[in-house]
């Protein structure tokens, strides 16, 4: 009685067409996607250009004062800033 093992080319020939079958089933392209809600689509109408209360004059002439040392910040508005950050975290 004779036994025949595999031989090695059987064996690469079926490791081969396995391969290819993986690949083929891995080759599905997935798309991001993105959706904006409608919150996000009001907030986009607000345009960062318009005038929200502080002039070119005035940002230019603070910043002048800070640069040559003369800014004197209110410490009220310091304060009551502080006191808000305080209150939100709930410190």
């Amino acid at each position: 009685m004779k036994i025949n093992g595999a031989s090695v080319n059987k064996v690469i020939n079926l490791y081969n067409a396995n391969k290819q079958s993986i690949e083929k089933k891995d080759t599905k392209v997935k798309n991001d996607s993105i959706e904006i809600s409608t919150l996000g689509k009001k907030l986009s109408d607000l345009s960062i250009d318009e005038n929200i209360g502080n002039s070119e004059e005035k940002i230019e002439a603070l910043r002048n004062e800070v640069k040559n040392g003369t800014y004197k910040p209110s410490s009220g508005n310091v304060a009551k800033k502080m006191l808000d950050i305080i209150g939100e975290r709930g410190i």
